[in-house]
């Protein structure tokens, strides 16, 4: 008997990417129907819940009847329904007592591995994704899951080939050619990007994550028509999806369409009231719309929900400011990572260092990096000499953030809110 094969979505804040990873489905020799208890029922059926599968294979392992193989299987298949529920120290235990007995499952260290990654041990996932391979070179799921560990950990070349290996093995699955066009867009490559998600649009029209995708990457390109339209698809396949309206949100405030922005952030808010970025971006929204008391409330509860966020701190500082109200960075330097970038922009704030400082500290060997550095370097610098009266210079500094910055960062938009409100154009 089987286990029903799940597919795990795995959206993150900030640039939004959304990545699949797959469970394996697990083979069991069990008793036929008729010969089964109620306890063996709920461990190797198909219909059962996770948690009658929990409660079922807990009892088929205490029994002490089953042989090596049953035994392993009733491990493995209670591995799988912790993994469903997001227990995933279970899920590891399990998985490792039915290797044990049951070495040659390559679907175990498939879901092994898939319980790793989503405890952030993307070393050991690669190990299980590559055990998996060697004992079933044909299987997708571990190439696929594979590519997104080697994403997490940055190696993008192994990432696409893996994903790429994936679609070779089953070109009619939609999910490898959505996590490949996430590692193109990690790459800044949006044209592949797009085409992948387009791919994976044609062989699942019913998936909200690669529109959702899709229109993140149609916005980098500045093709914010196409972004809105994605992003209003996702919502429709998903009206729960908060991130699909956080983007949304996004793309509309980079249009000038103040209100809708709000709209669509606080909607976000509804759906996930915990997550900082919705109260982060909607208080800068209400901000460039001239409501500076909403501005401060969301920016300040965004504050609190993420108070680690160097740019939560200075975006607040720029809002307390413009407000005539007292500085609060030095208490927030406290909680932030003062020991990496965007340190010295906080320390510009301060009054410890210059600009010229800020921009000779935004220097990095790798291009892509450096130049989304000197676009925040010049948008707070922007904001800093804006504070201080100086509009033209202001001016130079926000046309320098839009001019090289990357459409992706949200400096880029808000330097052309600042050049709008200035009367500029870019």
């Amino acid at each position: 008997m089987t286990k029903e094969i799940g597919v795990m979505k795995s959206i993150a804040t900030g640039t939004l990417s959304a990545a699949a990873m797959i469970f394996a489905a697990l083979m069991v020799v069990s008793p036929t129907a008729a010969q089964q208890s109620p306890a063996q029922t709920w461990c190797y059926g198909n219909d059962s819940t996770d948690d009658q599968t929990i409660a079922g294979c807990a009892q088929v392992i205490q029994s002490g009847r089953e042989n090596h193989r049953d035994l392993a299987s009733a491990y493995f298949n209670r591995g799988l329904a912790y993994g469903h529920k997001g227990d995933f120290d279970h899920a590891v235990a399990d998985y490792t007592q039915g290797i044990q007995l049951n070495p040659r499952e390559s679907r175990a260290y498939t879901n092994r591995g898939l319980a790793y990654s989503n405890k952030g041990d993307f070393d050991r996932a690669i190990a299980d994704y590559t055990r998996a391979i060697q004992l079933d070179p044909k299987d997708t799921a571990p190439y696929n899951n594979r590519g997104f560990a080697y994403k997490a950990k940055g190696d993008l070349d192994r990432a696409i080939a893996d994903c790429t290996q994936a679609i070779q093995l089953d070109p009619t699955f939609a999910v490898p050619y959505d996590n490949r066009g996430n590692v193109y867009k990690a790459k800044g490559d949006f044209d592949r990007a797009i085409a992948d998600y387009t791919r994976a649009i044609q062989l699942n029209p019913k998936d909200a994550a690669p529109y959702n995708n899709r229109g993140f990457a149609y916005k980098v390109k500045g093709e914010l028509d196409s972004a809105v339209a994605d992003y209003t698809q996702a919502i429709e396949l998903n009206p729960k999806l908060a991130m699909a309206y956080s983007n949304r949100c996004w793309a509309y405030f980079g249009k000038g369409n103040n209100d809708q922005a709000i709209a669509d952030c606080s909607q976000a808010i509804e759906l996930n009231p915990k997550d900082p970025n919705g109260y982060f971006n909607r208080g800068r929204a209400n901000f460039f719309a001239g409501a500076l008391t909403k501005a401060l409330a969301d920016l300040n509860h965004a504050s609190e929900l993420g108070p680690k966020s160097a740019y939560v701190a200075l975006w607040l500082d720029i809002a307390n400011r413009r407000s005539n109200l007292p500085s609060r960075l030095p208490e927030a330097t406290k909680q932030i990572d003062m020991t990496k970038w965007p340190a010295p922009v906080i320390r510009l704030y301060l009054g410890q260092l210059t600009l010229e400082a800020v921009l000779a500290a935004a220097d990095d060997p790798d291009a892509t990096t450096k130049k989304g550095r000197v676009c925040e370097a010049n948008f707070y610098g922007g904001e800093l000499t804006l504070r201080r009266g100086a509009k033209d210079e202001a001016t130079r500094l926000f046309g320098l953030a839009t001019t090289g910055g990357p459409k992706s960062f949200i400096e880029y938009d808000d330097a052309s809110a600042e050049l709008k409100a200035l009367g500029a154009s870019h």
